[in-house]
C-alpha cells in the first residue's frame, strides 16, 4: 500500500476529500494519514530486536486492513496476502516459512488460524482488524500476543519512525499444477509499476476506484494501490454480492472498479432495471482476471455496463503482464491480452530459441514486476538480448503464441503437471477445451476438472452454470460435443450447478465443488446401470 509520506502530501491538497470508504465508515485524506501514523507508532513499538520483520494478513478489505498495510509500507515491513481457503497443512507451511512478526486477521478469519497449531510462533502478534478493547484487558505489548486494532490506532505518534527496514515483499503462488511456493522481490517496484499504470488506465485524483477483487489477489492490490497513489477515493467492498454491488456503482459514482469473476457475474445476473445503465454510469473502466470468463460476462458486461470490461492476466511471480479492452475482448479468445508497460514477453521453442509471431512455445517474462526468485527454491531463468539489450527472463510454466497483432494469448501448460496423473498431450487439450467452453454463448460459468476414481475411474467432470433456468439441456449437449471433439479418450461427466465456488484470489475451489457434484453423478450412474440391467433382463 503506500506509505504515510504520501497520504500527507495528498492530504495537503484536499485534507477533508474521501479517501477510503467502507460501509458507512469515510476516512478523509486528513483522517487516514492520522490513523497511519498512530498504527505505525504501534507497530514500531512491537517490531523485534533482530532478524527479519513480516507481516501478513488474513481478512476482508476494509479500512483497518487498508491502514494496516499503508502502515507497514511506512516501516519498510513486507505485508503478504494468504487465501483463506488454503488448506490447513498448505497455509502452516507458508506461515513456517514467512516467520511473519505481525499477523492481522479479521473475527471471521481467525477460526482459520485458530484451527492451525501455531505455526507462526509464540512471538508473532496476532492483530485482530476488528476487534476492540474491552476493560481490564492488559495494555502491556510484552504480555500480549493478540492485540485488538484500536490498541494500535490509540497510540500516540512517534517524533521519529525508525530507519527503513531492508526492502521485500512476497507473493504467493496460485498456481493448481504445483505444491504453493513463495515469490521473492528484493527490489523496489512499486513507484515504476504506479506510473505505468497511470498510463495503462488513465488513473487520476478525480477517480472513485471500486476495489470489490481481495486485496491477496496481485492485480486488485496494485491497482488499489496506484489509485491511493494518485490520491483518489477508494471503495471497500471485498465479497459484496449483486445488489450491493450494483447500488455501490450508482451511489457512490464509482469510476474505476477491480472485481473478481464470480462478483462480476452476480452484477450481470441483475436484472436489467437494477443494472448500471451505461447512460447515467460513471463506470469507465472494470478489471478482472481472464481466468473463467466467457461469452456470456463479455457480451452481457457489454449491454449492460458500455465499453468498460477490461480483462487482465498476470500472476504472483509475473505481476500484471497483459490487458485486454473491451472492443477486442468480443473477438479475441479467452486468456488472451496485449502486454503492459514495463513487460517484455518471448516465446522460447524446445532448444530455447525466440520462436516468431504466429508459433507457439514456453512463455518468458522480464520486466520490473518479475520476481526475483522463491523463497523455497530455485526459478528458472534465462537471459536473453531481445530489443534494447540483455534481459533476465523468467521462464513459466505456461505455453502461448504472440499472434500477427502483437497480442499474447495462452494456450495451455508445458510443466508442472504430474506425470502420474496427466499426459502433456492431453492436459494441452484440456486447457483448449476450457476456452472452448467459455467461448459458449449458452453458458453463465463452467470448470474443467480430472478425476481418476474407482466409480469414474480416469474421467473429466464438467459442471456448468446454464445462461438461465430452463436452458441446462442446451448447455449439456454444447458441453458433451466440445468434450467429445476435444478430449475422446475421456468419460466426460457434464453437469448443471446452482454455482461454481471461487477462492479469494479467483481460483475455482475444486475439491468442494467435486465433494458437491460426485455423489450426484456416481448415482446417476448407478441408476443408468439399473435401468440397463432391467431392460437386459
Amino acid at each position: 500500500m503506500i506509505k504515510l509520506d504520501d497520504i500527507r502530501r495528498h492530504a495537503a491538497h484536499g485534507a477533508t476529500r474521501d479517501a477510503l470508504i467502507d460501509g458507512q465508515v469515510r476516512l478523509t485524506w486528513g483522517r487516514f494519514g492520522d490513523t497511519v501514523e498512530s498504527v505505525a507508532a504501534g507497530l514500531a513499538q512491537r517490531l523485534p530486536a533482530d532478524g527479519p520483520v513480516r507481516a501478513v494478513f488474513l481478512a476482508k478489505n476494509t479500512w483497518q486492513l487498508t491502514v494496516a498495510m499503508s502502515a507497514c509500507a511506512t516501516l519498510g515491513v513486507s505485508c503478504t496476502g494468504l487465501d483463506a481457503d488454503t488448506d490447513p497443512d498448505t497455509l502452516a507451511s507458508v506461515l513456517t516459512r514467512l516467520e511473519p512478526s505481525f499477523v492481522f486477521s479479521d473475527s471471521d478469519r481467525r477460526t482459520v488460524l485458530d484451527r492451525l497449531v501455531r505455526p507462526t510462533g509464540p512471538e508473532a502478534l496476532h492483530i485482530l482488524l476488528d476487534g476492540t478493547s474491552q476493560p481490564g484487558d492488559d495494555p502491556d505489548p510484552a504480555r500480549r500476543r493478540t492485540l485488538p486494532f484500536d490498541r494500535l490506532t490509540s497510540t500516540e505518534p512517534l517524533r521519529e519512525l525508525p530507519a527503513p527496514l531492508p526492502y521485500e515483499s512476497f507473493a504467493i503462488s496460485d498456481d493448481d499444477a504445483g505444491p504453493v511456493r513463495i515469490a521473492v522481490r528484493r527490489t523496489p517496484y512499486e513507484g515504476r509499476h504506479l506510473v505505468d499504470l497511470v498510463d495503462e488506465f488513465g488513473l487520476a485524483r478525480s477517480d472513485v476506484h471500486l476495489a470489490s477483487a481481495p486485496l491477496a489477489q496481485h492485480s486488485a492490490l496494485a491497482l488499489t494501490r496506484t489509485a491511493l497513489g494518485v490520491g483518489a477515493t477508494v471503495v471497500l467492498a471485498d465479497g459484496a454480492d449483486g445488489p450491493a454491488l450494483t447500488a455501490l456503482l450508482a451511489d457512490e459514482r464509482v469510476t474505476t472498479a477491480t472485481v473478481g469473476p464470480a462478483a462480476l457475474r452476480a452484477l450481470l445476473a441483475q436484472p436489467a432495471d437494477a443494472a448500471p445503465s451505461p447512460r447515467t454510469g460513471h463506470l469507465r473502466f472494470l478489471a478482472t482476471p481472464a481466468r473463467q470468463l466467457g461469452t456470456w460476462a463479455v457480451n452481457t458486461a457489454w449491454e449492460r455496463l458500455g465499453p468498460v470490461l477490461h480483462t487482465t492476466l498476470g500472476s504472483p511471480e509475473t505481476g500484471l503482464t497483459a490487458v485486454l479492452g473491451p472492443e477486442e475482448l468480443l473477438v479475441s479468445p479467452p486468456h488472451s491480452g496485449r502486454t503492459t508497460l514495463g513487460t517484455t514477453v518471448v516465446v522460447l521453442g524446445e532448444d530455447g530459441r525466440v520462436l516468431p509471431q504466429g508459433e507457439t512455445g514456453r512463455l518468458g517474462f522480464a520486466g520490473h514486476q518479475v520476481m526475483d526468485g522463491y523463497l523455497d527454491g530455485d526459478a528458472a531463468f534465462t537471459t536473453l538480448d531481445h530489443g534494447p539489450g540483455e534481459e533476465r527472463f523468467l521462464l513459466t510454466g505456461q505455453c502461448g503464441r504472440i499472434d500477427g497483432t502483437g497480442r499474447l494469448q495462452v494456450t495451455g501448460r508445458t510443466t508442472g503437471v504430474p506425470v502420474q496423473e496427466r499426459g502433456s498431450a492431453v492436459d494441452a487439450e484440456l486447457f483448449r477445451l476450457e476456452s472452448d467452453l467459455l467461448s459458449l454463448p449458452c453458458l453463465r460459468d463452467t470448470a474443467v476438472m480430472r478425476v481418476s476414481s474407482p466409480v469414474l475411474g480416469d474421467a473429466i467432470v464438467v459442471p456448468f452454470i446454464a445462461v438461465a433456468v430452463g436452458r441446462e439441456a442446451t448447455g449439456y449437449e454444447a458441453l458433451s460435443a466440445a468434450c467429445a471433439r476435444r478430449v475422446p479418450s475421456l468419460a466426460a461427466h457434464v453437469i448443471a450447478v446452482d454455482t461454481i465456488p471461487y477462492s479469494p484470489t479467483g481460483r475455482i475451489r475444486s475439491g468442494e465443488l467435486l465433494d458437491a457434484v460426485l455423489p450426484i453423478i456416481t448415482l446417476n450412474l448407478q441408476l443408468e446401470q439399473s435401468m440397463q440391467q432391467e431392460m437386459s433382463t
